[in-house]
């Protein structure tokens, strides 16, 4: 890779064009067998592993393809007058060498990998790929695809667990793009200061959504779109709703339609869905503690805290299933208020005014990744996005912001920084 640099190849847009080209190559010819293998490792059925995976990552290399060449371009910018007849300009340029380092999570293990390889290799750079070890079948093929379909100057794969991932960070990179927690992502910060290494954090947080009494009038709209967001991937997406805040006008008409919602999704017997599994046992064990806790609140005389549906003796651990659970008024101080969730669990809060609502937000642990708002009211959604800062803000829906490469993604405060998706992946990846 350093013998890529020195060449300056990768300066030129028909290297940038070639690496793109090998990763949609290497994506449409193995689209089944990436399928397979996240089906093995997540139990993701196949249109989802579709849709939140492969498609998304395709869309990404197909923008970088078509655009590339415009964004390389240098563009002018005004000089000041006494410099004349001079003239300035603002020039892209790849991250200093040898490569870029992209760290991948295991709940999206393929689109988290290969998104941001798309925009490092627009930009221009050689990069190390490290895929996660939660997901030996994903890995184990990547770097059997990758091997097969770039040079050993563009892109490389290095597998293993955090003992491999502290020797890469032991190097100085171009720049280090990480996705996972927030605790992790600290590790990688600081090992990366050691070296001045610049980093983007994409981290995640507990990302809320707020129904006001003034949501439009299509309550099972609502309670479909909520579920269907919860429970996809088994509910293992950072910019997933962690928890809903409801007006208590709106909530008898709600609760019931999220009830149904789960059941047409998932039927009588949730574990025998295409519900996702949770990666490890120790992921679904961590979700069974969530759930006997609030359980064990519920039980006390005079709780507020009900168990809607779900219950802990309805999951399977080993098997990583947790049966998809509503929780009313959970305790302020339960695990499952303070932590940010990543699983099917779903707690709604109660609140009869917006300014409550809003006082509730703003007292969760952490900046939320995304603030979710269902509301008529424009003026409604722009006063929450004023007082809850995030990383992004949707109006009458949740998480379809992601399925766009044109608009940026990323956190804020706690839940990361530095951002990326098409033409912002290009600027990330880009010294200029």
């Amino acid at each position: 890779m350093e013998a890529t640099h020195e060449s300056g190849a990768n300066l030129s847009l028909e290297w940038r064009r070639q690496q793109l080209l090998n990763l949609r190559a290497m994506l449409r010819n193995h689209w089944t067998e990436l399928q397979g293998a996240l089906a093995k490792d997540l139990g993701k059925e196949a249109t989802e592993a579709v849709c939140t995976e492969l498609a998304l990552v395709d869309q990404e290399v197909s923008l970088m393809l078509k655009n590339v060449e415009g964004w390389m371009k240098p563009s002018k910018v005004p000089s000041p007058g006494f410099c004349a007849p001079a003239f300035s300009k603002v020039t892209p340029r790849p991250r200093s060498g040898p490569a870029c380092l992209v760290i991948a999570p295991s709940n999206y293990p393929v689109c988290l990998l290969l998104q941001p390889l798309a925009g490092s290799l627009a930009a221009g750079n050689p990069t190390v790929l490290k895929p996660s070890e939660l997901c030996p079948t994903v890995s184990a093929l990547m770097q059997r695809l990758v091997s097969q379909y770039f040079t050993p100057g563009a892109v490389q794969v290095v597998t293993g667990g955090a003992s491999e991932t502290t020797q890469l960070l032991q190097h100085s990179w171009g720049l280090v793009f990480f996705t996972g927690s927030p605790k992790v992502g600290e590790i990688i910060a600081t090992a990366a200061a050691a070296t001045l290494t610049p980093c983007v954090l994409e981290l995640g947080g507990k990302s809320p959504c707020y129904v006001d009494e003034t949501a439009p009038s299509d309550i099972r709209m609502i309670a479909n779109r909520i579920i269907w967001t919860k429970t996809l991937n088994a509910g293992q997406t950072c910019a997933s709703i962690d928890y809903l805040v409801v007006h208590e006008k709106i909530l008898p008409k709600l609760l019931p339609e999220l009830q149904r919602s789960l059941q047409v999704q998932f039927g009588e017997d949730p574990q025998q869905s295409e519900l996702a599994r949770l990666v490890t046992a120790s992921h679904a064990s961590r979700q069974v503690e969530l759930i006997r806790e609030v359980e064990e609140a519920a039980a006390v005389e005079d709780s507020e805290t009900t168990i809607v549906c779900g219950s802990s003796e309805s999951c399977d651990p080993e098997s990583g299933y947790v049966a998809p659970t509503i929780v009313l008024n959970p305790p302020e101080s339960s695990r499952m208020l303070q932590e940010e969730i990543f699983g099917p669990i779903l707690p709604i809060r109660v609140v009869k005014s917006r300014d409550e609502a809003v006082s509730l937000m703003r007292q969760t642990p952490g900046t939320p990744l995304c603030l979710y708002v269902f509301t008529k009211s424009q003026s409604v959604f722009e006063a929450l996005c004023n007082k809850i800062p995030s990383g992004a803000a949707v109006r009458n829906d949740a998480i379809m912001h992601l399925s766009s490469s044109h608009l940026p993604f990323g956190g804020l405060g706690t839940s990361g920084y530095g951002m990326y998706r098409g033409k912002t992946s290009f600027d990330t990846f880009s010294h200029k």
